[in-house]
Protein backbone atom coordinates (compact mmCIF):
# COMPACT_ATOMS: atom_id res chain seq x y z
CA UNK A 1 0.00 0.00 0.00
CA UNK A 2 1.61 3.40 -1.48
CA UNK A 3 0.74 5.72 2.03
CA UNK A 4 3.45 8.46 1.03
CA UNK A 5 2.38 11.68 1.33
CA UNK A 6 3.16 13.37 -2.17
CA UNK A 7 1.88 17.15 -1.29
CA UNK A 8 2.14 17.53 2.42
CA UNK A 9 6.33 16.58 2.71
CA UNK A 10 7.65 15.61 -0.61
CA UNK A 11 11.54 15.12 -1.14
CA UNK A 12 13.74 13.75 -3.34
CA UNK A 13 15.80 11.09 -2.39
CA UNK A 14 19.76 10.10 -2.86
CA UNK A 15 21.45 7.56 -0.72
CA UNK A 16 25.17 6.69 -1.38
CA UNK A 17 28.82 7.42 -0.45
CA UNK A 18 28.04 10.95 -1.54
CA UNK A 19 32.08 11.88 -1.24
CA UNK A 20 32.65 9.67 -3.62
CA UNK A 21 32.93 11.59 -6.83
CA UNK A 22 31.60 8.61 -9.29
CA UNK A 23 28.29 9.30 -7.28
CA UNK A 24 28.17 12.77 -9.10
CA UNK A 25 26.43 14.20 -6.77
CA UNK A 26 26.70 17.78 -7.46
CA UNK A 27 23.98 17.16 -10.66
CA UNK A 28 21.83 16.37 -8.15
CA UNK A 29 22.37 19.58 -6.75
CA UNK A 30 22.08 21.08 -10.70
CA UNK A 31 19.23 19.55 -11.41
CA UNK A 32 17.01 20.72 -8.30
CA UNK A 33 17.99 23.93 -9.03
CA UNK A 34 16.57 23.82 -12.53
CA UNK A 35 12.87 22.89 -10.77
CA UNK A 36 9.96 26.01 -11.18
CA UNK A 37 10.16 27.87 -8.48
CA UNK A 38 7.21 26.82 -6.44
CA UNK A 39 8.15 23.40 -6.85
CA UNK A 40 11.83 23.92 -5.87
CA UNK A 41 10.92 26.08 -2.81
CA UNK A 42 8.77 23.13 -1.65
CA UNK A 43 10.81 20.21 -2.11
CA UNK A 44 13.52 19.10 -0.10
CA UNK A 45 16.50 16.99 -1.41
CA UNK A 46 17.51 14.05 1.45
CA UNK A 47 21.02 12.32 1.21
CA UNK A 48 21.93 9.62 3.42
CA UNK A 49 24.84 8.13 3.09
CA UNK A 50 28.17 6.38 5.70
CA UNK A 51 29.79 9.48 4.09
CA UNK A 52 28.46 12.62 3.40
CA UNK A 53 28.80 15.07 0.53
CA UNK A 54 32.36 17.11 -0.11
CA UNK A 55 32.67 20.68 0.76
CA UNK A 56 32.55 21.84 -2.72
CA UNK A 57 29.39 20.25 -3.25
CA UNK A 58 28.31 22.76 -0.22
CA UNK A 59 29.86 25.77 -1.58
CA UNK A 60 27.64 24.99 -5.07
CA UNK A 61 24.23 24.41 -3.34
CA UNK A 62 25.03 27.88 -1.29
CA UNK A 63 25.50 29.32 -4.31
CA UNK A 64 22.24 28.09 -6.18
CA UNK A 65 20.66 28.71 -3.19
CA UNK A 66 19.37 25.30 -2.08
CA UNK A 67 21.30 24.77 0.98
CA UNK A 68 18.00 25.13 3.20
CA UNK A 69 16.36 22.67 1.40
CA UNK A 70 18.95 20.18 2.10
CA UNK A 71 19.04 17.52 4.68
CA UNK A 72 22.38 14.77 4.94
CA UNK A 73 21.80 12.04 6.94
CA UNK A 74 24.92 10.43 8.51
CA UNK A 75 25.09 6.46 8.89
CA UNK A 76 21.26 5.66 9.12
CA UNK A 77 20.31 2.62 10.49
CA UNK A 78 18.55 0.05 8.65
CA UNK A 79 15.44 1.47 10.33
CA UNK A 80 15.75 4.54 9.46
CA UNK A 81 16.91 3.86 6.00
CA UNK A 82 13.89 1.82 5.03
CA UNK A 83 11.71 5.35 6.60
CA UNK A 84 13.47 7.54 3.76
CA UNK A 85 13.12 5.15 1.26
CA UNK A 86 9.23 4.51 2.14
CA UNK A 87 8.21 8.07 2.41
CA UNK A 88 9.96 9.64 -0.57
CA UNK A 89 8.48 10.87 -3.34
CA UNK A 90 11.60 10.09 -6.07
CA UNK A 91 15.04 8.53 -5.95
CA UNK A 92 17.42 10.05 -7.45
CA UNK A 93 21.04 8.67 -8.45
CA UNK A 94 23.00 11.23 -10.46
CA UNK A 95 26.02 8.75 -10.67
CA UNK A 96 28.47 8.84 -14.00
CA UNK A 97 29.23 5.10 -13.13
CA UNK A 98 27.34 2.42 -11.47
CA UNK A 99 27.53 -1.14 -10.82
CA UNK A 100 24.15 -3.10 -10.22
CA UNK A 101 23.13 -0.58 -8.19
CA UNK A 102 21.90 -1.47 -5.17
CA UNK A 103 19.96 1.14 -3.64
CA UNK A 104 17.63 1.28 -7.09
CA UNK A 105 16.92 -1.96 -5.99
CA UNK A 106 16.35 -0.73 -2.45
CA UNK A 107 13.76 2.58 -3.62
CA UNK A 108 12.27 0.12 -6.23
CA UNK A 109 11.48 -2.33 -3.29
CA UNK A 110 9.62 0.26 -1.20
CA UNK A 111 7.47 1.31 -4.40
CA UNK A 112 8.86 4.99 -5.22
CA UNK A 113 10.16 5.36 -8.69
CA UNK A 114 13.57 6.66 -9.64
CA UNK A 115 15.27 8.98 -12.37
CA UNK A 116 18.79 7.90 -12.58
CA UNK A 117 21.44 8.57 -15.11
CA UNK A 118 21.80 6.10 -17.67
CA UNK A 119 25.42 4.95 -15.89
CA UNK A 120 25.40 1.14 -16.65
CA UNK A 121 23.62 -0.94 -13.68
CA UNK A 122 20.49 0.78 -13.99
CA UNK A 123 20.20 0.64 -17.65
CA UNK A 124 19.58 -2.95 -16.85
CA UNK A 125 16.93 -2.25 -13.53
CA UNK A 126 14.95 0.67 -14.99
CA UNK A 127 12.51 0.40 -17.67
CA UNK A 128 12.35 3.82 -18.63
CA UNK A 129 9.01 5.76 -18.14
CA UNK A 130 7.54 2.21 -16.68
CA UNK A 131 8.95 2.36 -13.52
CA UNK A 132 11.40 5.26 -13.63
CA UNK A 133 13.27 7.05 -15.54
CA UNK A 134 16.39 7.20 -16.85
CA UNK A 135 18.26 10.13 -18.07
CA UNK A 136 21.65 11.32 -20.13
CA UNK A 137 25.00 11.12 -17.63
CA UNK A 138 25.06 14.48 -16.76
CA UNK A 139 21.90 16.18 -17.95
CA UNK A 140 20.82 18.16 -15.51
CA UNK A 141 18.61 19.71 -17.37
CA UNK A 142 16.59 16.09 -18.08
CA UNK A 143 16.96 15.33 -14.47
CA UNK A 144 15.41 17.91 -13.82
CA UNK A 145 12.60 17.64 -16.24
CA UNK A 146 12.28 13.93 -14.90
CA UNK A 147 12.07 14.61 -11.21
CA UNK A 148 9.48 17.66 -11.83
CA UNK A 149 7.11 15.13 -13.64
CA UNK A 150 7.25 12.65 -10.95
CA UNK A 151 6.98 15.60 -8.13
CA UNK A 152 3.75 17.59 -10.06
CA UNK A 153 2.16 14.49 -11.48
CA UNK A 154 0.67 12.66 -8.34
CA UNK A 155 -1.01 9.67 -10.72
CA UNK A 156 2.04 8.90 -12.81
CA UNK A 157 4.09 8.98 -9.61
CA UNK A 158 2.01 5.99 -7.86
CA UNK A 159 1.41 4.39 -10.93
CA UNK A 160 5.25 3.71 -11.41
CA UNK A 161 6.11 3.50 -7.78
CA UNK A 162 3.36 0.19 -8.40
CA UNK A 163 5.77 -0.81 -11.44
CA UNK A 164 8.87 -0.34 -9.69
CA UNK A 165 7.47 -2.58 -6.90
CA UNK A 166 6.05 -5.09 -9.42
CA UNK A 167 10.07 -5.05 -11.03
CA UNK A 168 11.56 -6.24 -8.07
CA UNK A 169 8.88 -8.81 -6.97
CA UNK A 170 9.26 -10.47 -10.56
CA UNK A 171 13.18 -9.82 -11.11
CA UNK A 172 14.55 -9.54 -7.95
CA UNK A 173 12.95 -11.20 -5.01
CA UNK A 174 14.62 -13.69 -3.06
CA UNK A 175 12.85 -16.96 -4.35
CA UNK A 176 12.90 -15.82 -8.53
CA UNK A 177 16.67 -15.19 -7.82
CA UNK A 178 16.88 -18.26 -6.56
CA UNK A 179 15.35 -19.77 -8.90
CA UNK A 180 17.27 -18.06 -11.84
CA UNK A 181 21.05 -19.21 -9.89
CA UNK A 182 19.50 -22.67 -10.14
CA UNK A 183 18.55 -22.67 -13.34
CA UNK A 184 22.26 -21.67 -14.46
CA UNK A 185 23.51 -23.66 -12.06
CA UNK A 186 21.50 -26.99 -13.67
CA UNK A 187 22.54 -25.60 -17.21
CA UNK A 188 26.38 -25.56 -16.00
CA UNK A 189 26.15 -29.00 -14.75
CA UNK A 190 24.70 -30.38 -17.49
CA UNK A 191 26.86 -28.48 -19.77
CA UNK A 192 29.80 -30.26 -17.99
CA UNK A 193 28.47 -33.42 -17.76
CA UNK A 194 28.27 -33.68 -21.87
CA UNK A 195 32.39 -32.32 -21.74
CA UNK A 196 33.24 -35.12 -19.70
CA UNK A 197 31.48 -37.74 -21.50
CA UNK A 198 32.88 -36.48 -24.68
CA UNK A 199 36.52 -36.82 -23.19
Amino acid sequence: LDSRDLDGDPYILCVGRLDDPRKNIGLLAEACSRLPDAMRKRTRLVLAGSSGPPPSFWSRADALGLRDRIDYVAKPSRERLVELYQRASVFALPSDEEGLGVVLLESMACGVPVVSTRSGGPDGVVTDGKDGFLVPLDDADAMADRLGRLLRESGLNRAMGREARLTIEARYAERVAGEAFLDVWDRLLAKAGRTSCAG
